[in-house]
């Protein structure tokens, strides 16, 4: 399948969501028309990868980001449907869990925290807009209390009535961006104003380039364990060595496979956690 241009990207493709979701407002003002109530100032974490140990499977979220009230939220885009998506959210709440608490802490500590996936499709076939899932008794409907909340949303919902208003135009515009401007809605006007800022960016427009230079590069040689995993091998990468002020040698890896390799042995990056985390 033909890559996409630069200019092409959309809030809906894997590199262009990551480098939206780098921006805090964005996150925090996404985070509360997903979730209907006041979100105060967010850290953000992109392209977070949880390496429990080095045997099992890790996994690799679009986003993290935490409150200042300490709850954790992760946000994913989901294009198409790989019919994993429930125990996806299990395996992603339970490390989260697990990086959550600290040795020695009580399990009253671990904080509340929401599994968010925005889908371009429809999960569970129901055609609502949100599915909001809780542990609860099947004896009687009271909640668990554990503190976990996922969220499943689709594009292609047929329930407004039930949903709000603002949030139907937020999935709205993920499912095409070329939807007329909601009159009013600064949200939806910040991220348009977002995405052409980024697609002026001249040195974020080399960086595609490069990832995508780098995925034919590893489709070719079958080291990636499909599409997706080698997509999350390289943003993270890219995104690692952004973050150590290393842009200047980012051309580098679709070059020099030898430096490309340092580079993944150097951040910790594999086909397994797809994620990086600083030697």
């Amino acid at each position: 399948m033909k890559r996409k241009s630069f200019m092409e990207l959309e809030l809906r493709d894997a590199f262009m969501f990551a480098t939206v979701m780098m921006d805090p407002e964005i996150c925090r003002l996404m985070l509360e028309r997903i979730l209907g109530f006041s979100i105060r100032e967010v850290t953000v974490d992109t392209e977070h990868a949880f390496t429990v140990n080095p045997d099992y499977r890790g996994v690799r979220l679009d986003a993290r980001a935490d409150d200042a009230d300490g709850t954790a939220f992760t946000i994913e885009m989901q294009v198409s449907d790989q019919h994993n998506l429930p125990k996806r959210s299990r395996c992603y709440q339970s490390q989260m869990d697990v990086e959550s608490l600290k040795p020695g802490a009580e399990f009253e500590e671990l904080p509340e925290s929401y599994v968010i996936f925005i889908c371009l499709f429809d999960p569970f076939g129901r055609g609502r807009y949100r599915y909001t899932y809780r542990e609860e008794c099947a004896e009687d409907g009271e909640l668990l209390g554990d503190g976990t909340c996922k969220i499943f949303l689709n594009t292609k919902g047929r329930n407004p009535e039930e949903v709000p208003k603002a949030l139907v135009d937020f999935l709205h515009y993920v499912e095409d961006a070329s939807v007329p401007e909601v009159s009013g809605d600064d949200f939806l006007r910040y991220l348009r104003q977002k995405i052409m800022q980024i697609k002026k960016d001249r040195k974020m427009e080399g960086r595609y380039m490069t990832f995508g230079e780098l995925l034919d590069d590893e489709r070719r040689e079958g080291r990636a364990e499909g599409r997706i995993e080698g997509q999350n091998m390289f943003l993270a990468l890219i995104r690692a060595m952004t973050a150590d002020g290393r842009t200047a040698e980012i051309s580098r890896l679709a070059e020099d496979v030898t430096f490309r390799d340092e580079m993944f042995a150097q951040y910790h990056v594999t086909d397994g956690t797809c994620g990086f985390r600083n030697a």
